[in-house]
């Protein structure tokens, strides 16, 4: 029996760095502030935000990053209605956005979806 690609979870991704001074717990509030609304909007299951941790000798192919982030999604149409929803732009949830983003290193993200298959 095969599986319909939306119907798994979905993950948005993403690799970056914090801006020169910005503290990791203040960048944090804003990530959970942000991730909470998308919950609470019906579109994010989730979200968890890691440090790295280099390894010697592994990763020399991946970008430079501090931080991962992931907010999960029940499947791709969610995935996809969120991203949409965020785009629009209206707020409350472009000044959530905006307040994490803000903190984000300028040009230093790197985001790609992953899905169940």
């Amino acid at each position: 029996m095969s599986r319909h690609a939306t119907a798994g979870k979905a993950i948005l991704h993403s690799l970056f760095e914090l801006k020169d001074g910005v503290r990791e717990k203040g960048f944090r509030v804003a990530f959970d502030g942000y991730v909470r609304h998308l919950v609470e909007m019906g579109y994010a299951v989730e979200g968890r935000l890691v440090r790295r941790k280099p390894l010697e000798g592994f990763g020399r192919r991946l970008p430079d990053f501090s931080y991962y982030a992931a907010i999960e999604f029940a499947d791709l149409k969610r995935e996809q209605a969120c991203y949409d929803f965020v785009a629009h732009n209206a707020e409350p949830v472009r000044s959530i956005h905006a307040a994490m983003n803000s903190q984000v290193k300028r040009g230093s993200a790197h985001f790609f979806v992953s899905y169940d298959v």
